[in-house]
């Protein structure tokens, strides 16, 4: 319950307690005033009575006669007479139910009159006894109208001192609310600094409070911020060109030929530049430097609307660049382009082309390529631009397996898993190897053609990129995931990667806000979505979207494949993954101050580590040692 509620009840019920005792004191009073005044006027009545009656004598008819008179004069409830020698006794009363009281009010209330007595005189001689009992049902009337208004009175004095206190708290505890809207944006990782002081001395002590903390925490992450991108600079740039270097390209290349991020392979080149040492001696070192600068320029704009490029500079003389998805006439082009404007270059400085050149291999890999296969076809296709002093770019591609899957096979064989629902979901554990507890588990799905065959993610989801089938198959797979009783998963904590190309999907969006808003409230279990670090670094506002999709249904979200490619990791305050996962050989790569850097930015956000592919126990041992205990790979299988 709110602040602002227990204040309200508190006060509202002292309020009630107040005006109700009041009003319970005057209605007292009025009954008490009510029952004096009748029983006054009751006493006088029954001495005017005695005198008739004394003045009758013994004449017995004459004094039921002036009974009956005084009765029907309708104030009393019973008159009796009796005689002194018990001869002749006479009583008059009335006892129908009261009108216009309930009768609830009347067992309520309980008026309780007490009867007046008086001896009846004939000279010196008492001849009778005479008792009065007053009428009550004007007493009830009475009260019951009293009762009414001040019911009335009652609830419109409440509803106006509620309407008051209501205004009241509000206005108290304005600043409160600013300050819980800061503690929930801090929760958000928004640090917002509370510029209106509160009037109150407690309110502005904690508003003073929770600014500095805010100040301190946004310090804190600004520092651990720059102190990244600086470490990241050392480790990962070359101190020249500001190029990646060939230690981040090695760690980057796994990702960017991941088959999951593929439609069908990419291109790899290799560039050589000949005749560094005749630009330091014609231009000079800081000249020629900047030469290769202006070369790197060239390089980095080829391809502006490729997000997931990457262009490093592997040694002095050698550069890489990795094009994900770009066909071989793509990459040919690119290739020319890069060519010519290395002559312009050469010619802006007045360098002869045949002293300083470069040489160009590509290669055209496809989704299966290993790193390995990757690197040495792609070093012969330079060695075979060297060998060719007239073209100087050479283009080696890889033909398809003659054993590998038709398109149209693909296609049948995927669709039908989709009409058919022939998936299996597959659940992979990230253990926490200090509590030996399952911090959550990934899910995977295979598929099958109907008969024998299945087939894995990494075989099926190259092809279903290149079908525009991704959306379908993400779709069927997290409706069997929302729909089917799991009973692994009770309990626990479900992740699920969405792919790249799903998130680009338009119509992905609105097809998961239906699956959601059908299904969410079935489930079991915590559910949580993850997305490339390099896709959320290049579509944020996409991301963003999700997340906010994520958030209605308290769905969780995470990173993967983190590599801190980004030169700024403010897109995490605005995503607020609850964890990041990176590659295992990514992480214990990091020198002392890069990793201290990227664990203060990621504490200060409240954003878990958790590591990859970790499959020894030796990477596992290393890990502990940089306080990483959360881990996901074959090495779970053991533990």
């Amino acid at each position: 319950m709110t602040l602002f509620k227990q204040m309200a009840l508190a006060i509202s019920l002292m309020i009630i307690t107040i005006l109700g005792a009041v009003m319970a004191i005057n209605f007292q009073s009025t009954k008490s005033d009510m029952i004096e005044s009748i029983y006054e006027t009751t006493v006088n009545n029954i001495s005017s009575l005695s005198n008739k009656l004394s003045e009758a004598a013994e004449d017995t008819t004459l004094i039921s006669t002036i009974i009956d008179a005084e009765f029907d004069s309708g104030y009393y409830k019973e008159i009796s007479y009796k005689s002194s020698d018990g001869s002749f006794e006479y009583t008059q009363s009335d006892h129908e139910p009261i009108k216009g009281v309930p009768k609830w009010f009347v067992n309520f209330i309980d008026v309780d009159l007490q009867s007046v007595s008086s001896d009846i005189y004939s000279g010196w001689s008492v001849v009778g006894k005479l008792r009065v009992l007053a009428d009550d049902s004007i007493v009830y009337k009475s009260l019951y109208k009293a009762f009414i208004k001040l019911i009335y009175l009652f609830i419109f004095f409440v509803t106006i001192s509620l309407i008051i206190l209501s205004i009241l708290l509000k206005y108290m505890l304005k600043p409160l609310k600013r300050i819980q809207h800061q503690a929930e944006a801090i929760l958000r990782n928004e640090f917002v600094i509370e510029t209106e002081e509160p009037y109150t001395t407690e309110f502005k002590e904690v508003a003073h409070a929770m600014n500095a903390m805010v100040i301190k925490v946004e310090d804190i992450f600004n520092k651990a911020n720059e102190a990244a991108k600086r470490n990241k600079e050392l480790l990962y740039n070359d101190p020249v060109t500001k190029l990646f270097n060939r230690r981040y390209l090695m760690l980057k290349l796994p990702e960017l030929i991941a088959q999951e991020n593929r439609a069908d392979g990419g291109t790899i080149m290799f560039i050589a530049l000949s005749g560094a040492e005749i630009l330091n001696k014609t231009l000079g070192r800081q000249e020629a430097d900047r030469f290769f600068c202006d070369f790197a320029e060239i390089l980095k704009a080829t391809c502006p609307t490729l997000d997931e490029k990457l262009v490093a500079r592997v040694n002095g003389t050698e550069f890489t660049l990795v094009l994900p998805g770009c066909e071989t006439y793509g990459a040919q082009d690119i290739a020319i382009e890069i060519y010519e404007s290395f002559l312009e270059l050469l010619d802006i400085r007045d360098i002869d082309e045949k002293e300083v050149f470069i040489d160009i291999g590509i290669y055209r890999y496809r989704a299966n390529t290993t790193i390995s296969e990757l690197l040495t076809h792609a070093d012969d296709a330079l060695t075979k631009a060297k060998a060719d002093e007239r073209q100087h770019i050479y283009i080696y591609e890889e033909k398809e397996s003659s054993k590998a899957l038709g398109k149209e096979q693909w296609r049948e064989i995927i669709e039908e898993s989709i009409d058919k629902k022939h998936f299996s979901l597959k659940f992979w554990p990230t253990l926490d190897t200090r509590t030996k507890y399952i911090n959550h588990k990934v899910m995977t799905f295979t598929i099958n053609d109907g008969k024998e065959n299945s087939f894995y993610y990494g075989d099926f989801i190259a092809p279903a990129i290149n079908l525009g089938l991704v959306g379908k198959i993400y779709l069927v797979a997290l409706k069997e995931l929302l729909t089917s009783q799991h009973k692994e998963l009770e309990g626990t904590i479900c992740s699920i990667r969405l792919s790249n190309e799903f998130l680009k999907d338009k119509k992905a969006f609105d097809e998961l806000s239906k699956l959601f808003n059908l299904y969410a409230n079935r489930l079991n279990f915590k559910l949580y979505f993850e997305v490339t670090d390099s896709f959320a670094i290049n579509h944020t506002a996409t991301v963003k979207g999700f997340v906010d999709l994520f958030s209605q249904y308290k769905f969780g979200f995470g990173i993967n494949s983190f590599t801190g490619e980004s030169d700024d990791f403010n897109y995490l305050k605005e995503l607020n993954p609850q964890f990041l996962k990176a590659d295992v050989s990514f992480l214990l790569d990091q020198s002392a101050e890069s990793m201290n850097a990227l664990q203060v930015v990621t504490k200060s956000l409240g954003i878990e580590i958790i590591a990859t592919f970790v499959k020894s126990e030796d990477e596992l041992n290393a890990l502990k040692k940089i306080n990483i205990t959360k881990i996901q790979g074959p090495l779970t299988e053991k533990l």
